[in-house]
């Protein structure tokens, strides 16, 4: 290994920490409480060296945001490897994205973060402004593809065109994820407890119904009837 390489390979290593120092932060005080100073001491490393990784608390949570879209996306990109009809690949998808939330509050956190703040001039100064941009954009093209390959197999109507599709799914499904992630990390919201509904079966009805929608006649019936969270319902 050459001096540059491993030069490179320990100041992303130092980066980890510092992005996992963060998180844990976020877990546990909440995003609004994170500062620089407890970041870097929970870490093990100077201010001087936080800084020189990330330019303020905004580009840090945004280096997490990185770090959540880039995995995101790779777990989205793996589900168009199955050999599966299209409308099973997108349920796949939403499970996928559901399950990701559910399992990383703190990366949604910043994620949403993200969002709030992606017109802000605060971000211009931000590397990882256009990186959480195109992981996001790179799960949503796979969205595109999952439709694309159901209406060439025939398990969804070829009345649609795949983009708009892709953007009413992944609006919706949004949505419902942060119902998901509100009930898991919102001390007041109980909106579904009161209403004595289950998330996972709030879920699969939202994807039924989307399935049943854009499907075919002959992949209505086996969808109704699929549960989408078996595995989880067992565990």
């Amino acid at each position: 290994m050459g001096i540059t390489e491993r030069k490179e390979r320990e100041k992303e290593f130092k980066r980890s920490i510092m992005l996992e120092a963060a998180e844990e932060l976020i877990l546990e005080k909440g995003l609004d409480q994170l500062n620089m100073d407890e970041v870097a001491e929970r870490a093990e490393v100077s201010k001087g060296s936080l800084y020189q990784y990330f330019n303020n608390k905004n580009d840090l949570v945004l280096g997490i945001c990185n770090k959540a879209t880039t995995l995101l996306s790779e777990k989205i990109s793996k589900v168009l490897t199955n050999d599966l009809p299209g409308i099973e690949l997108i349920s796949m998808i939403g499970a996928t994205f559901m399950n990701f939330v559910n399992e990383h509050p703190e990366y949604f956190r910043a994620m949403k973060f993200h969002d709030n703040l992606k017109e802000s001039n605060e971000l211009e100064n931000s590397s990882y402004l256009n990186a959480c941009k195109n992981n996001l954009y790179s799960s949503f093209t796979c969205m595109v593809r999952a439709i694309q390959i159901g209406m060439q197999d025939g398990s969804i109507k070829k009345e649609y065109d795949p983009k708009e599709l892709a953007l009413i799914l992944w609006g919706t499904s949004h949505g419902m994820v942060s119902l998901v992630y509100q009930h898991e990390n919102t001390r007041h919201f109980n909106l579904l407890d009161e209403l004595g509904i289950d998330i996972f079966s709030l879920f699969e009805g939202y994807m039924k119904m989307i399935g049943t929608g854009v499907s075919t006649g002959v992949e209505k019936n086996e969808y109704d009837s699929k549960s989408f969270f078996e595995t989880k319902k067992k565990a």
